[in-house]
């Protein structure tokens, strides 16, 4: 049923949209993957005719033994001209076929390192059996061998070592290249934040082209259709012609799309999987395809876990949930992809609060504040657990002034987003709702949650003062009225 339900939609694409080939051919970072693909033209061939040479160099009594090795160095250009055009064609088909040049990168440690001797092994496999049946044995077999060794260190080592080399030093990239921000896409804009972050946009002149499923409706961007600098375009992050119509002559993208929160990720996993983290990887190759430079990335500051120490931007992650897992794995394929004409920027949000023309009444202090109003009761769970949290306006402001910021301030930078006045346990929020809300019994339970973090804001405040605390206050306010309004 799946199987067939994907051949539809696919059918019903290309129906649809006959030359989108083309078009997405092109986004692709094909300088990046020529200068691989050549590269490893070079350790291909190099690694086959060093091979022979070595063959010839250390096992000279056994050259009458090997006519193909001596027919290979002796017999001058043609024979050469043809086995370097074998190895080249074979090796690069092969590659290809195995990812090289477009999945490998996301693969890690001992997966990788199987998919490339894999590839190897059936180059060599293919050129020996191509050999035996179309250049009549013409290469020795022991040659060969070496030849697959070498090819393993070479091409393997070069991909393996680079990731060895990552993993265990943080890479800064050059200076970013300096660009001026006029189209900015916000991929998941009609949310929580995004429709607090939009109407900050347009009212700064730049142009905002909004990619969103629309999952909740529309009503959000109601008062933004007027506006002539506003761009809708209805799509999914998933889908790959949708993401190469969004990102044309954009110089900033801001990606919002996201399955939020725990208890949404743990219901389906597999889907917020696909939204949180393998969408990101092909996000990236457009935007890059596309020559967008500035990619802002909305994480969360639940990607530390449980501690009881103040964490910082060079804290290790240690994330308790798909949600904050997801977070961490795009972090990382950003990250490791910054360069010169690259650079993103990772924005770890506190815990949100707030109105917004989206309203969201899952966020813990919404939904004390909804219930306080509409119930009188509210129940608090694990109240000793501390939360950082953010006021929507505030996150939305927060990506605006990176958006705005030079380059080499942002470029490649992780930052946690919040204020130290908002670092709170959660007990300290259900007596400040029911300060404000009159009546209200507050009821105090534990469960098996385990997070438990306070976050420094030390490396973004210099930069930004937040608000935040003057919004408590009058969102308290603002919320009661509405919830009251509302039931």
């Amino acid at each position: 049923m799946q199987l067939a339900k994907q051949f539809r939609l696919l059918a019903g694409y290309f129906h649809k949209k006959p030359r989108t080939i083309k078009r997405e051919l092109f986004p692709l970072p094909w300088k990046e993957v020529i200068l691989r693909v050549l590269a490893d033209l070079v350790l291909t061939n190099g690694s086959m005719l060093g091979a022979a040479v070595i063959w010839a160099g250390f096992k000279p009594a056994l050259l009458s033994q090997d006519p193909g090795v001596v027919r290979l160095i002796t017999s001058g250009q043609t024979s050469i001209f043809t086995y370097v055009l074998l190895w080249s064609v074979l090796s690069i088909t092969i590659f290809h076929l195995h990812g090289f040049y477009t999945r490998t990168r996301g693969y890690v440690n001992r997966y990788k390192a199987l998919v490339i001797g894999r590839a190897v092994s059936l180059v060599i496999a293919v050129f020996i059996v191509v050999d035996h049946f179309f250049l009549l044995g013409g290469f020795s077999r022991a040659v060969a061998v070496l030849g697959w060794f070498l090819m393993l260190l070479s091409v393997g080592g070069m991909r393996l070592g680079k990731d060895l080399i990552v993993s265990m030093y943080r890479i800064e990239p050059r200076v970013p290249s300096p660009t001026k921000v006029k189209r900015v896409l916000v991929l998941g804009g009609a949310g929580y934040l995004g429709s607090a972050l939009m109407p900050k946009l347009l009212a700064k002149g730049y142009k905002v082209r909004l990619l969103d499923s629309f999952v909740y409706g529309d009503a959000s961007i109601a008062p933004l259709r007027s506006h002539p600098d506003f761009e809708v375009l209805k799509g999914d992050v998933r889908e790959i012609h949708s993401v190469v119509d969004a990102m044309k002559d954009c110089e900033a993208v801001v990606d919002l799309a996201a399955i939020v929160g725990d208890p949404a990720c743990d219901e389906n996993r597999r889907l917020a999987t696909e939204i949180n983290r393998a969408a990101t990887r092909m996000l990236i190759d457009i935007a890059r395809g596309y020559g967008v430079k500035r990619f802002l990335f909305a994480s969360s500051c639940s990607v530390y876990g449980a501690s009881q120490f103040l964490m910082d931007e060079f804290s290790a992650a240690s994330p308790l949930s798909t949600y904050a897992q997801t977070k961490v794995d795009s972090e990382k394929l950003l990250l490791d992809v910054a360069s010169r004409d690259f650079y993103p920027t990772i924005l770890r949000l506190g815990t949100l609060f707030g109105l917004s023309p989206r309203p969201r009444f899952d966020l813990v202090v919404n939904l004390l504040t909804a219930r306080a109003a509409a119930t009188g009761k509210i129940t608090v769970f694990n109240g000793q657990q501390w939360r950082p949290f953010l006021h929507v306006n505030d996150a939305a402001r927060a990506f605006m002034l990176c958006i705005e910021a030079e380059s080499a301030v942002v470029a490649g930078e992780i930052f946690n987003v919040g204020d130290y006045r908002l670092n709170h346990q959660l007990s300290e929020v259900s007596e400040k709702v029911a300060s404000i809300v009159p009546h209200v019994e507050v009821a105090h339970v534990d469960n098996g949650d385990q997070r438990n973090y306070r976050v420094s804001f030390d490396k973004i405040h210099p930069a930004w003062a937040s608000s935040a605390r003057s919004h408590w206050k009058r969102e308290y306010a603002s919320c009661t009225h509405g919830s009251g309004a509302t039931t």
